[in-house]
């Protein structure tokens, strides 16, 4: 009987240890912000934060990240504060204070205020090296005294004297006693009266002594094993190396109690339970590849406020679990398989009858896991055997429970099968004998009924188990590389992006499930009349196939972590599991909600391929690249009784951390503790960070929402743990965040008040108010005195308007008065020329012919210079700028009045500081300037002296003209370089009246040169003019007006003799034109001009050379045009109905007039309207009054050229010919006639109206159009063509005989072409290619 009892005994010990080992541990290191693996101490503040001493500073933990502190620390006013580094103790519970924290650094009291974040040195003495938590006060240890340290009042008093030798390592309190645990024994003080004491255990090292709640005293020493007190009787508890009878090792360093009662103690070997229901012990003998401890020794332990243990080791960090719940656990498959063979994953898993777990590897082969993660049975292939496994590369799993038999398919082995009984394989590559069965690459195996489906690279097949035979299923099942099965015998398979739905009962009735969706599909799962299926990049689908319905959860519409989905699995209690890149994660398949395990916690990746198993127990077990990861569904929720508070933590107020202080203007104390803040309008863009100290489930991706009541409509879902607000605008908001599957008792508010700008509160609206009815009386007041004065000054400026529309009317009416004065003097000019070729007339009357174009010429100057003034004062002018001598040109002119000087007895002088001074300027504007200001000098000076000076002065040149004249009075300074103002009384006195433009004219050309012209007068003592011109040309780059030219040596000025001599030949006596032939042809010339007189001049010049038709108007002009087809047209501009530019246009555009000659004749003789009758297609532009000879000469150049071009195309080629002279037009029938008949040129058909077809021209055209370009008609010009080509040829080509060439040429005949060859060269064929050979 007793050996029985014993031996259930030891069974029900075993058991409770296996389940113990299903416990697992969570880790907090060094990696995860830890400032020192070695944890003495751990506590929890009010808000539920960890508090871990190491011997490196002191750390605490949210939940989410690790702070610490340690050395010099920042203390907020009062600068730094040193905290120490080793942390031997830590209280923060039961305290009057509860917002502190105090712990013992370096042997010295120190504490943290959680709501100051300040630290706080209590004791300066140090040597500490105790304390606890006495009627919510400290009592510590100091030396051999206690003290007691009132938190209230901060007053230390000495509680208790030991003996000068006792060394105190721990103190606890129960209801009666004070426990003092020395280095020799523990003594025992009443709490009433504390001089009463007395000691047990004398001799022992105690290291911890705590009281549980039934109040059994458990003493730990240093090196000798643990002590009980219970009803005051002491026990020793024996030291078990198993650990279930006792102690494994007798350095017991720390006491704590779980919720159910549970003693759990730490060693220097590791963890300990005392099981107060069963009063045995248990040791944690869980290995660390499996989720046990990362270091066994022990030396603090701590339960939080949800009833998670927290465990300090020595040089591993703290780890944490809770008693109550197994947790997720990850298995290192890695650490444990003893093939050393490569392996990339963990694939499918199945559990046999015996709760033993089958695994297979990407290249490791297969292994089967205990309860207790130990491997039984490994199975490898071996190359030299062809019993065992086919391959290690395993990629399906398939189990049959009724005959315990394990399919395994393998990529390059095929399918395998082994009996689990026997422990015998069979592979059906090698032992089975059909040719009806897959090849060597599996890629799932699936159980239907009692058959096994099996896919492969051959198709799918139906394995019969009894008669061990497979059948090959029809091709419309494809390859099917993914499939599942549902319980009517549907096969679901894939079909590019969609799903392939076929009977495996009627094999030919198949159905396609169009999904709509762009990932690709890696897992497809059938359970009750859905289909969940996984894909990559587009999340995870579910298909009802009795409602033909379709949802798609992504990361976009759900909670789901991430679209690319690997695999799916249905929990006992219909909950489906999915893997993916961001880990594991549970469907909710009723409420339709996910809940994920945090990537951060998982030991390995998961990746395509990853399987998945669910035991009987409704255990979740999950592959992964190291190994296996093991969790429930009570690890994917928190259960509600444990939630704990959301609180704030931080703020960030425009990317900058908000610390409390007491002068602080946004924060007095913690976020945590403040219920409100106040922000300056400024302040409007804040971050606010939240927490919540819940450490069940810590790898449970948590789910918040937040909401700014006052600026959000709806609530937010985050996992991040802060919200982000910027540009808030001024108001009152309140910040409410909670967790999604949280209640309205569970929330953090936050009220926030962002205050408006000092310009929108309601003092600066009332300043507001008064300054606008101040601007409001100021503006009307203005406005009235601006009435006032308006009107004044509208007058004024009426009365000025009047005047500039007065001298604006004269310079309109004299510059038209002037075109009108160009005509006559072009006519008088014309009479003159004629006049002065009369032979043999007498000297008297050729002198006053003379005098007369003299005159003549000064009245054009005289229009020119009033058409120079109007373009000065409309911004037309250009200025053509070159560095010359000013002192070499100020020479020439100061010349030109010498002999004047000189018959007025006048002393005339010039003055110059150097002798070269170079300066920008426009030679022609300036000569008028200096001209004009010298005549009026010598005008008004009757007596006395003329002097001009020119001198450097800085970097400009100043140059002054002095006279002794009458002078001009103060008043008139102003005026005197206004249009059309005359000093009164001077003009009487001159010889000839000015036309009051002169100076105007001279003050805007040197304005326009960026200098400066001022005047210094005195009446009866003469006057001073003196222009100051810049010396460089820096202030010119930019002006739009200038034009630079070349420097060039210095001329003489102008020549006032129009009969310059030009480069051309001028036509004395009558003179007719020869063609080619020597042919005389009189050509002739359109005349179009207004004016009756000078039409008959000009028809008078030109009849004795051409035939002259005449037209009075430009429309007229272009209908004669069309008429006469003329060689020549010269036409006048300014003409009624249509101008002469405007008619050029329209013969330059017209392909029937186009090669029509045109020269424009005008009274308007400016640069750009030269420029615009050029653009206009003018052959020549002539300015009036022009002289008779150069207008013959250049009409006579033009139709010679014309007969120089007709020459040349009829020796020369087309190719070789200058036609730049012809219009663009032309050009193109010319270029386009070439390349037509060079294309044809061996054609003897081609004829003329084939070449108008080519070149898109009528017959007439082509035929006026070719005599006018090359006087030829176009049968000659093609026969003209060709006989150059054959020239050519002959030339090129010496060996070809002559009807070749003649052929080629488009001859009918060689003896035709013969003729016409020599016609055109005089000699025939042969002896043209002779004379060739014997010059070359």
């Amino acid at each position: 009987m007793m050996r029985k009892l014993s031996f259930i005994i030891f069974i029900f010990l075993i058991l409770q240890a296996i389940k113990f080992n299903a416990q697992s541990f969570q880790n907090l290191g060094v990696g995860n912000g830890l400032s020192q693996p070695s944890v003495m101490a751990i506590g929890q503040d009010t808000l539920g934060r960890m508090w871990f001493g190491t011997r490196e500073g002191l750390n605490v933990y949210d939940g989410g990240k690790i702070k610490y502190y340690k050395g010099e620390v920042d203390n907020g006013e009062d600068g730094k504060l040193w905290i120490g580094n080793s942390v031997s103790a830590i209280v923060s519970g039961n305290l009057v204070d509860g917002s502190k924290v105090y712990f013992i650094s370096d042997s010295f009291l120190y504490a943290y205020d959680v709501q100051t974040e300040l630290f706080e040195k209590i004791d300066s003495k140090g040597r500490i090296t105790a304390m606890t938590a006495y009627k919510g006060n400290i009592l510590y240890a100091q030396e051999n005294n206690l003290f007691l340290y009132d938190l209230k009042t901060h007053d230390k008093n000495i509680y208790k004297v030991l003996p000068e030798s006792a060394y105190v390592n721990v103190i606890e309190i129960d209801r009666e006693n004070v426990y003092i645990g020395t280095t020799d024994g523990v003594v025992i003080s009443s709490l009433g009266t504390p001089e009463k004491e007395y000691r047990i255990l004398s001799g022992e090292d105690i290291y911890r002594i705590y009281e549980d709640s039934k109040h059994t005293l458990w003493i730990g020493t240093r090196m000798n094993g643990l002590y009980r007190r219970v009803n005051d009787r002491i026990e020793k508890v024996p030291i078990c190396p198993d650990g279930r009878n006792g102690i494994i090792n007798p350095q017991i360093r720390e006491f704590v109690e779980d919720d159910d009662g549970n003693i759990w103690f730490g060693t220097f070997m590791g963890l300990q339970k005392y099981d107060a229901k069963n009063h045995i012990y248990v040791a944690v003998n869980i290995p660390q590849y499996a989720g046990g401890l990362n270091h066994p020794s022990i030396f603090s332990l701590f339960k939080d406020k949800q009833g998670n243990i927290w465990a300090g080791s020595y040089f591993g960090g703290v780890n944490y679990f809770n008693p109550t719940r197994n947790g997720m656990l990850h298995y290192d498959y890695q650490v444990k398989e003893s093939s050393s063979l490569y392996y990339s994953y963990i694939g499918e898993m199945i559990i046999d009858k015996r709760d033993n777990l089958w695994i297979s590897t990407d290249g490791g082969g297969i292994s089967c896991i205990d309860h207790d993660w130990r491997i039984i049975e490994q199975f490898t292939a071996n190359p030299l055997s062809h019993y065992g496994l086919p391959h290690n590369n395993v990629k399906s799993l398939c189990y049959d429970v009724d005959n315990d038999v394990l399919y395994i398919g393998t990529h390059l082995g095929g399918l395998s099968r082994y009996d689990i009984k026997k422990k015998a394989f069979y592979n059906y590559l090698t032992d089975y004998n059909s040719s009806t069965m897959p090849g060597k690459i599996i890629h799932h195996v699936k159980k239907w009924k009692n058959k096994i489906v099996v896919s492969s690279r051959e198709g799918v097949f139906l394995l019969d188990t009894q008669l061990n035979r497979f059948t090959h299923l029809p091709d419309c099942f494809g390859e099917a590389m993914i499939f599942d099965i549902d319980e009517n015998g549907i096969f679901y398979t894939t079909s590019g992006n969609n799903i392939k739905a076929i009977s495996l009962n009627t094999p030919h009735n198949e159905e396609t499930i169009s999904l709509h969706t762009v990932g690709e599909i890696s897992h497809i799962l059938s359970v009750d009349n859905k289909l969940y299926i996984c894909t990559l990049g587009s999340g995870m689908i579910v298909y009802d196939t009795s409602l033909k319905t379709i949802d798609t959860y992504t990361s976009y519409n759900s909670n789901l972590p991430s679209n690319y989905c690997y695999s799916s699995q249905l929990t006992l209690s219909g909950k489906l599991i999915l893997t993916g890149d961001r880990g594991i994660t549970m469907f909710d398949t009723d409420k339709k909600t996910f809940a994920s395990i945090k990537q951060d916690y998982l030991k390995a990746p998961i990746i395509l391929g990853c399987g998945i198993c669910i035991s009987k127990e409704n255990v979740i077990y999950v592959g992964d690249t190291k190994g296996i990861t093991r969790v429930e569904e009570s690890d994917f929720l928190s259960p509600l009784q444990h939630k704990q508070p959301i609180y704030f933590s931080n703020i960030y107020v425009n990317n900058t951390i908000v610390h409390p202080s007491k002068e602080g203007k946004i924060l007095k104390k913690s976020l945590a503790f403040t219920d409100r803040i106040d922000l300056a309008s400024s302040q409007n863009n804040i971050i606010i960070e939240f927490a919540s100290s819940d450490y069940i489930n810590r790898y449970v991706q948590q789910i918040f929402e937040y909401k700014l009541e006052g600026l959000d409509k709806v609530w937010t879902s985050t996992t991040a743990l802060f919200a982000r607000y910027t540009n808030l605008s001024p108001g009152n908001y309140t910040l409410c965040v909670r967790t999604v599957d949280g209640n309205e008792q569970n929330m953090a508010v936050l009220d926030i008040c962002i205050l408006s700008p000092w310009y929108n509160t309601w003092y600066a609206w009332g300043v507001y108010v008064i300054v606008l009815a101040t601007v409001i009386g100021l503006i009307v007041r203005y406005k009235k005195e601006k009435n006032n004065l308006f009107l004044s000054l509208e007058k004024e400026r009426i009365e000025k308007q009047h005047i500039e529309e007065l001298n604006h009317e004269k310079l309109v009416f004299f510059t038209n008065v002037s075109h009108e004065f160009r005509t006559p003097l072009t006519l008088i000019i014309s009479y003159i020329e004629s006049l002065l070729q009369i032979p043999n007339l007498q000297p008297v009357m050729y002198n006053r012919i003379l005098k007369l174009k003299k005159n003549a010429q000064y009245m054009n100057s005289l229009i020119s210079e009033l058409l120079d003034f109007r373009k000065f004062t409309q911004d037309k002018y250009t200025l053509n700028m070159a560095q010359k001598d000013i002192c070499l040109f100020m020479k020439e002119i100061f010349c030109i009045f010498s002999d004047y000087a000189n018959s007025k007895g006048l002393q005339y002088e010039f003055f110059s500081n150097q002798e070269v001074i170079l300066c920008w300027f426009d030679s022609k504007k300036l000569e008028k300037v200096f001209l004009n200001l010298l005549s009026n000098a010598f005008k008004y000076t009757e007596t006395g002296s003329i002097e001009v000076r020119v001198c450097v002065e800085g970097g400009s040149v100043v140059i002054s003209i002095h006279d002794t004249g009458k002078g001009i009075a103060t008043g008139d300074f102003n005026r005197v370089f206004d249009r059309f103002y005359q000093i009164e009384g001077n003009s009487e006195s001159a010889t000839l009246p000015g036309t009051g433009i002169g100076l105007a004219l001279t003050k805007s050309i040197i304005e326009k040169h960026h200098g400066e012209i001022c005047l210094d007068s005195q009446v009866g003592k003469g006057s001073v003019f003196t222009v100051k011109l810049p010396l460089g040309n820096a202030g010119y780059i930019h002006d739009k007006h200038v034009h630079f030219e070349e420097s060039e040596k210095e001329t003489d000025l102008k020549e006032t003799d129009t009969d310059v001599h030009i480069g051309i030949c001028t036509v004395t006596d009558e003179e007719s034109f020869q063609n080619e032939e020597g042919e005389s042809k009189k050509y002739t010339v359109l005349i179009v001009e207004d004016n009756e007189e000078l039409i008959q001049v000009l028809c008078e010049l030109f009849l004795p050379f051409y035939r002259v038709i005449m037209a009075g108007n430009g429309k007229e002009g272009l209908d004669k045009a069309y008429e006469y087809k003329p060689d020549l047209i010269i036409s006048d501009i300014m003409m009624p109905e249509m101008s002469g530019t405007e008619m050029c246009l329209k013969i330059k555009n017209n392909i029937d007039l186009c090669h029509i000659p045109v020269i424009l004749l005008t009274a308007l003789n400016s640069v750009e309207q030269n420029i615009e009758g050029l653009n206009r297609g003018a052959d020549d532009y002539i300015s009036k009054p022009f002289n008779p000879n150069i207008l013959l000469a250049r009409a006579n150049n033009l139709v010679r050229n014309r007969l120089l071009i007709h020459n040349q195309i009829r020796k020369n080629p087309i190719t070789e010919v200058d036609l730049t002279s012809i219009n663009l037009l032309d050009q193109e029938i010319l270029k386009k006639t070439s390349e037509a008949i060079e294309a044809h040129m061996d054609d003897t058909e081609f004829d003329i109206p084939e070449l108008c077809r080519e070149i898109g021209v009528g017959r007439s055209v082509l035929y006026s159009k070719f005599k006018a370009l090359t006087g030829m008609t176009p049968n000659n010009f093609i026969l003209n063509y060709r006989l150059k080509f054959a020239a050519a040829m002959l030339q090129k080509y010496p060996d070809i005989p002559i009807a070749e060439v003649s052929d080629k040429c488009g001859f009918s005949s060689p003896v035709y072409f013969s003729r016409c060859f020599k016609n055109q060269y005089g000699v025939t064929p042969q002896g043209y290619r002779k004379s060739s050979k014997g010059n070359s």
